[in-house]
C-alpha cells in the first residue's frame, strides 16, 4: 500500500504564514522587535513516523516488541498506517497516536459501506485502547487507483472523480458519529510531479476537498526543484534543481505548496510521508542526521500540522545499498539506530514539555547575518561566496515554564544531486550576532552534532549579544527570561 512505488516524487505544499507574528512591544531596547513564539511541544507533537507493521516479511513484524520499545524510547508520539488488527489498540496502550489511512479494497468497487466499516473499525479500536487521532483519504490514487496498477473505484468511478467522492462521504461519516467527530480528516495524497502553472495540472480541481477535509495533504519528498529560478550557488550550478535540503520546494520556490494545496484552498497541510533514503544515490547517514531535524523543524516553520518521516525501520537487508525503499528508515535493518534517529531523539528530549495548553509569549530579539566570502569547500575545493544570509532559518518556541528555544541553522544543500552519485558539500556556518531586548537570567547554547549526539554549552551575554556560528546542523539556544 504505502509508497511501494518509485514512482514517488517530490511534492511540495500550501503558500502558508511562516513563523509567529513580530511585534513592537513599549518599554524594551529601541529598534528590537518581539517575536511571538510557538509551543514546544506542540511542534514535538507535529512529529510522525511512517509504519508496516503488517509487512510480514520485515522487521516490523518479525520484531514488533523490539521495534515498539525503539519508537516509545525515540519520543516521537504519532504513527501512519494502514488499519491492521490488534496494532492500534496495543500501539495506544503505549501512548503511540496512529493516522490511519482508508482506502477501497484493491480491485474492488467501493460505497457508504465501504467506509463504514472502517468508521466501525476505528469505534471498536478505540474503545479497547488505541489512539487513532487522525484519518487519511486514499494513499497516492493518480498512482495505485489506475486499471494497470489496483483498479481501484468508488460508486464505479476511478481517479479522480471516485477519490473526490469517496473523501466526502468519509469527512461525512467520521463527523456523523459522535465516537469519531473529533479525529482530524487528512486529504487523499497524490504520487505524481505535477506543475501548478504548465501543461499537467493537478487533477483534483482548485476547492474540490476543501469541505471533506481538517487538514490537507501531500507527500513532499526533498529534492530538485526545477520550478525555480536557475541561479549558481553553494558550488553548485542551477543550485534548486541539483540540491535536495529540506526546505527545497516549501519555501522560497514553494512548488509544493502552490501546486498541492488548491484542492485544499485554505485549509492547513499535512506531510504524511516525506524523508531520505540513506541508499548509495541517496544521502549518506552522516548528512541524514543533519537533515532530519532541520526536516521536522522546516515543516512546523511552514505550518504543516503533521510531518511523517518515511519512514521507522529499513525494510530490508541491503548491505550496498542499491535499493532507495530499503533504505528510508531512521534504524537500520537490525534495528540498529542511524545518527538521525539518534538526533531526532535528542531534539524531542530537549523540547517536549507535556501539559495543558498555553498561550507561548513573545521575545524581543534580533539576528544579524553575515556573508562568508570566498570560502573554499574543504571536498571539492572549489571557491564560492556565501551571501544568501536569508538561508539562516530560525523557529522560536517556549515552553511552559516560560523558557525560550530558539533553533538556528544555515538551511543549505549537503548534496549537489547532478553529479552521479551525489556529490557531497560542506558549506560554512554563518556568522550570527544575536541580540536580545529584554533581560535574560541564563543562556545555555545545544548543538546536535553529526552523530546525532547533542551538546550543550552554558554561556553569557555580552552587552546582551551572543555571538554564533550557524552550521547546516541544528542549533538551539535556551534562553531564560529573569
Amino acid at each position: 500500500m504505502m509508497l511501494r512505488s518509485r514512482f514517488r516524487l517530490l511534492f511540495p505544499l500550501l503558500l502558508c504564514a511562516a513563523i509567529g507574528a513580530v511585534v513592537l512591544l513599549p518599554g524594551l531596547h529601541p529598534g528590537i522587535a518581539a517575536e511571538a513564539a510557538r509551543s514546544a511541544d506542540r511542534f514535538v507533537d507535529s512529529l510522525c513516523v511512517a509504519t508496516h507493521w503488517s509487512y510480514s516479511d520485515t522487521p516490523y513484524a518479525q520484531r514488533y516488541g523490539e521495534v515498539k520499545q525503539a519508537l516509545i524510547a525515540s519520543g516521537i508520539r504519532n504513527v501512519r498506517d494502514g488499519f491492521y488488527q490488534s496494532f492500534p489498540q496495543d500501539l495506544g496502550n503505549s501512548g503511540i497516536r496512529m493516522t490511519i489511512v482508508a482506502d477501497v479494497p484493491d480491485r474492488s468497487n467501493g460505497n457508504e459501506q465501504t467506509i463504514q466499516a472502517i468508521v466501525n473499525q476505528i469505534k471498536t479500536a478505540n474503545a479497547a485502547g488505541a489512539k487513532i487521532d487522525a484519518i487519511e483519504g486514499p494513499n497516492e490514487p493518480d498512482l495505485f487507483w489506475i486499471p494497470s496498477r489496483f483498479d481501484k473505484k468508488y460508486k464505479g468511478q476511478g481517479f479522480p472523480n471516485g477519490v473526490i467522492a469517496f473523501q466526502k462521504d468519509l469527512y461525512t461519516l467520521i463527523k456523523g458519529n459522535t465516537a469519531t467527530a473529533g479525529l482530524k480528516v487528512i486529504g487523499p495524497s497524490l504520487g505524481v510531479t505535477y506543475d501548478a502553472g504548465g501543461g499537467n495540472p493537478n487533477p483534483l480541481p482548485k476547492g474540490s476537498l476543501t469541505s471533506a477535509v481538517d487538514w490537507g495533504n501531500f507527500h513532499p519528498y526533498p529534492g530538485g526543484n526545477s520550478f525555480s529560478y536557475p541561479f549558481d550557488y553553494n558550488t553548485t550550478t542551477k543550485y534548486y534543481w541539483n540540491s535536495n535540503f529540506p526546505s527545497i520546494s516549501i519555501d522560497e520556490f514553494p512548488y509544493n505548496f502552490d501546486t498541492y494545496s488548491p484542492p485544499f484552498q485554505y485549509k492547513q497541510m499535512a506531510a504524511t510521508e516525506t524523508g531520505y533514503s540513506t541508499f548509495n544515490l541517496g544521502v549518506s547517514e552522516k548528512v541524514h542526521a543533519k537533515y532530519m531535524p532541520r526536516l521536522f523543524l522546516e515543516f512546523f516553520r511552514k505550518n504543516v500540522q503533521r510531518t511523517c518521516s518515511y519512514e521507522f525501520v529499513d525494510e530490508f537487508v541491503d548491505p550496498q545499498k542499491t535499493t532507495r525503499e530499503s533504505n528510508f528508515g531512521l534504524l537500520r535493518h537490525d534495528l540498529t539506530p542511524k545518527p538521525a534517529y539518534t538526533a531526532v531523539k535528542n531534539l524531542i528530549g530537549l523540547l517536549r514539555d507535556p501539559g495543558a495548553d498555553f498561550t507561548p509569549g513573545s521575545l524581543a530579539y534580533s539576528l544579524a547575518v553575515s556573508p562568508v566570502s570566498s570560502y573554499q569547500e574543504p571536498l571539492s575545493g572549489r571557491v564560492a561566496n556565501y551571501d544568501r544570509t536569508q538561508y539562516l532559518h530560525h523557529l522560536l518556541l517556549q515552553k511552559r515554564d516560560r523558557t525560550f528555544y530558539l533553533a538556528l541553522w544555515h538551511e543549505v544543500s549537503s548534496y549537489d544531486t547532478s553529479a552521479q552519485p551525489p556529490r557531497e558539500i560542506q558549506p560554512p556556518a554563518l556568522p550570527v550576532t544575536l541580540t536580545l531586548g529584554q533581560s535574560i537570567r541564563t543562556v545555555a547554547v545545544y548543538a546536535l552534532g553529526e552523530d546525532g549526539r547533542l551538546t550543550v554549552t552554558p554561556t553569557r551575554l555580552t552587552n546582551n549579544e551572543l555571538a554564533l556560528n550557524v552550521p547546516d546542523r541544528v542549533i538551539i539556544v535556551k534562553l531564560e527570561p529573569a
